[in-house]
């Protein structure tokens, strides 16, 4: 009725905050097309299997910085075409190393696409209706929220996150403490929308004061938690493993093959020189023989005598078939007999006719668990662990040589979640040790021979906000980035907070 009103009088009618910014000059195509491609180039470089950290801070700004302006199909189409170019730096990964179907590659990345789509999606709209803080807040929360609900259907758990790109980043890293990975990836995607509201002076210089607040609040959380939290683990008695690969042809040699029978003496070689360097415990890696009920006895009498030899535990992954099925499982041996754990987590098409465990295991009399590879994908089971107070964590794992480090970095922030040291010792791939603040304490590639390395990891148990309340943070995005949908669908209060922006108006 105003506006009516003012028409009649001659003066022009009031525009809606959607109608001022609608009303400011678009984002030409050139600059949208530059954009999309320099997220591409980021996110290819600030992703994947050996990601430059610093870049994936960078990797949204663009998008984020045009999206305003931009109309939400054409917001939406750069997010899922620059993510989509991005990712596939793993397409070679998932086809030919994992073996992965296309179809099933195709709707992992677009599934990921459509969430970074969303995610720029909701930060325009609400840009739009002037709700600048709210945008930085939501559109993050909305990432973190939609990783949160993908690991627990995914085939693939919790990998791969953008979290992990800042698992070397320490102080950053920290966070997973108290959030989970749910938290690093919301203040990854923050980061660049903050940074990109001050890129839109027209759009929301009003509102500079309020997100350079927040962008400090944010960084002194993040970056004040982690160094003080990297100070805050007690100092607790230590334990010596050893890592030890010899690098075979094949995975899961039959114990009884002229290969197998030639591999387990070279093993049985390295142990004295392991044993008098201290190591009390050998980690070899994941599925190093295939044995049958009978083999199994066989191994277990000769590595139990050189357990009760050498004074020394020996944990080794072994593909073990009888009666009930094949396994994938962790055999620990000492003096006094051995127990096995079951891996949980099978990875699809490789082990889809193994039979999953659901127990945990720790070595005899201690609070030493046992997990194996790609168990450490998946926070929960970390998490069960620490609750009842596991110490370290012993991971046989198995890798394709280039997936090393992301492989072996999300095995160490499930340590910085649960403050669980890991040790982890993956055929081709990389034998890797770090303390209960992800402190990467051991690091050597695998290769042609024997590798072996001696590390000794200060044991807990200790406990943290994560081990505690779980997945809170992924769950209060959740609530954030739903009330945030509602606001967007509310009318606009009338009076002041309908009036135009004129703080770019010239006098």
């Amino acid at each position: 009725m105003g506006s009516v009103l003012d028409m009649a009088r001659g003066r022009p009618a009031k525009k809606s905050p959607e109608a001022s910014v609608a009303a400011e000059r678009a984002t030409p195509l050139w600059v949208l097309v530059l954009a999309t491609a320099t997220s591409a180039v980021l996110l290819w470089f600030g992703t994947g299997l050996n990601p430059i950290s610093g870049l994936t801070w960078l990797a949204p700004l663009p998008l984020f910085a045009v999206a305003a302006r931009a109309s939400s199909w054409a917001a939406a189409c750069a997010a899922a075409l620059a993510w989509s170019a991005g990712e596939l730096n793993m397409w070679t990964y998932f086809r030919d190393d994992l073996q992965m179907p296309a179809g099933v590659v195709v709707a992992f990345l677009a599934f990921q696409a459509t969430m970074f789509a969303g995610t720029i999606v909701l930060f325009r709209a609400l840009m739009r209706r002037r709700r600048v803080v709210l945008s930085v807040l939501a559109a993050p929360a909305a990432w973190a929220a939609g990783e949160y609900f993908m690991s627990l259907v995914s085939p693939g758990g919790a990998f791969p996150g953008l979290a992990y790109t800042q698992a070397d980043t320490l102080p950053v890293i920290q966070l997973a403490s108290a959030t989970g990975v749910w938290g690093v990836s919301f203040v990854l995607m923050a980061t660049p929308a903050a940074l990109a509201v001050l890129c839109v002076p027209t759009v929301a210089r009003a509102a500079w004061p309020k997100v350079v607040a927040l962008v400090a609040v944010l960084s002194a959380v993040t970056l004040g938690y982690g160094f003080w939290h990297l100070h805050t683990i007690e100092s607790a008695p230590s334990v010596t493993i050893a890592l030890l690969d010899v690098r075979q042809s094949e995975d899961s040699l039959p114990l009884r093959s002229p290969e197998g029978r030639t591999v387990l003496d070279t093993y049985l070689e390295q142990l004295p020189a392991l044993a008098s360097s201290g190591a009390t415990i050998a980690v070899l890696p994941e599925k190093v023989f295939k044995v049958t009920s009978t083999d199994i006895v066989d191994l277990g009498d000769r590595l139990t005598v050189a357990a009760a030899v050498n004074r020394t535990t020996i944990v080794i992954g072994l593909t073990f078939e009888d009666d009930t099925g094949v396994h994938n499982v962790a055999m620990a041996y000492t003096a006094n007999g051995a127990v096995r754990y079951d891996k949980q987590h099978l990875v699809p098409g490789w082990e889809d006719d193994f039979t999953p465990g659901n127990e945990l295991v720790s070595l005899p009399d201690t609070q030493i668990g046992l997990a194996i590879c790609k168990d450490m994908d998946y926070p929960a089971l970390a998490r069960r662990y620490a609750g009842q107070g596991v110490s370290v964590l012993l991971v046989p794992a198995l890798d394709v040589d280039r997936d090393g480090w992301l492989h072996s970095r999300s095995a160490m922030v499930r340590g910085v979640e649960t403050a669980v040291p890991i040790a982890r010792s993956a055929g081709r791939g990389r034998l890797t040790a770090s303390d209960a603040n992800g402190r990467v304490l051991a690091d050597i590639r695998t290769t042609a021979g024997t590798t072996a390395t001696t590390v000794t990891l200060p044991a807990g148990p200790s406990t943290t906000l994560y081990v505690r309340l779980g997945d809170w943070f992924a769950w209060l995005c959740s609530v954030l980035t739903a009330l945030a949908l509602v606001m967007l669908y509310q009318r606009p209060r009338l009076g002041a907070a309908s009036r135009p922006d004129r703080s770019h108006r010239h006098r």
